[in-house]
């Protein structure tokens, strides 16, 4: 049974999209979505309230001993996070985002929040979920998980409860269907990314690359995580020297080279190497950075774009890069390559 504390933590009314970082409309994010188990990336180094439910939610897994918990993610309760991953074959990092933490929430009829907007939004996806995206478990969901269990041979889950077995075999669907739409993808830019240089010039040059190399994030960062160990210890390591130096880097004002990509560039998943899926947000405000400059989960302002989460890596974004995320390829093209100010608002 999950004990009655976290049942106390649910919060009504959720209607925006998000992961476990901040979501952006106007800039700012609800304060109901800030108390949410599931807005924050949670890695080793960082402090959090939300630690301490995750710690409760591993307890009551076997993966850790004791009933009070302090608010640190430390190295053993990365151990026991990468332990749960890889029993349920959920991508085995250590971070607990989105997918791990439903995971271990295990959504039910009743519940509400971003948890279950995530897992309406994956449903959804897959053909399961056809009605609004709300954030509340009520019998549509309840169905929809029902249907989703059976048709995948889902096993040691409660019918109609999106518990690991079933988040495990849901993140295998989703990346699948992430896979195919890529490929699709990356066929249509054959057909007209001739075209649509000789058009760009140097500005879709700079859209290619940081495309290939950020949310190719989503695809380098998201994909090659599941079977590149050294990539996922040395990315865990960096957010968490990042976290330890998080007072000294908040406020920092600095200029950086930036470039723009698109979720739907040529080899990319659409999925942010923090879990969160700009398919099905194209607006969201997200950039790729450098966790050894800027802490992932941070919140930035970029001059000319925005408030965003530092939600992505890529392969090309080192040092005083940073990598924005553009609704369309017409605007990812559009915004070419240019130094913009960019200020440190909050680190994890």
């Amino acid at each position: 049974m999950r004990n009655t504390i976290l049942k106390s933590m649910k919060v009504c009314g959720v209607t925006a999209v998000a992961f476990g970082a901040l979501v952006f409309s106007s800039g700012q994010a609800s304060a109901a979505e800030e108390n949410e188990l599931g807005n924050k990336l949670l890695y080793q180094g960082k402090a959090h309230e939300h630690v301490v439910e995750m710690k409760e939610l591993l307890a009551e897994q076997d993966l850790l001993d004791g009933e009070e918990f302090s608010n640190e993610y430390d190295k053993q309760t990365k151990e026991a996070v990468r332990s749960f991953q890889e029993e349920y074959g959920l991508i085995v990092d250590g971070l607990a985002g989105e997918q791990t933490l439903g995971a271990l929430f295990s959504p039910e009829k009743g519940d509400e929040g971003l948890l279950v907007l995530n897992l309406q939004e994956d449903l959804a996806d897959l053909g399961y979920y056809k009605a609004k995206l709300d954030g509340i478990f009520g019998p549509i969901t309840e169905n929809a998980v029902t249907d989703f269990q059976g048709d995948h041979g889902v096993e040691g889950d409660e019918t109609g409860v999106a518990g690991p077995n079933t988040y495990g075999a849901l993140h295998e669907a989703v990346r699948a269907l992430r896979t195919s739409s890529a490929s699709s993808n990356s066929s249509s830019s054959e057909q007209s990314g001739s075209s649509s240089n000789d058009q760009s010039g140097n500005s879709g040059s700079s859209q290619s690359e940081s495309s290939e190399q950020s949310s190719g994030s989503s695809s380098e960062g998201q994909a090659q995580s599941q079977s590149t160990e050294k990539s996922e210890e040395t990315s865990s390591a960096s957010e968490s020297q990042s976290s330890d130096n998080s007072n000294e880097t908040s406020g920092n004002v600095m200029t950086m080279e930036a470039t723009a990509y698109t979720a739907g560039c040529e080899g990319c998943t659409g999925i942010t190497y923090t879990g969160q899926d700009l398919n099905n947000n194209p607006n969201k405000k997200v950039v790729a950075v450098d966790p050894n400059v800027i802490p992932l989960g941070s919140i930035v302002e970029v001059e000319g774009y925005g408030r965003a989460v530092a939600g992505d890596i890529g392969g090309a974004i080192k040092g005083n890069r940073i990598d924005l995320h553009m609704a369309t390829k017409d605007e990812a093209i559009q915004f070419g390559r240019r130094d913009v100010k960019v200020t440190i608002v909050e680190t994890p």
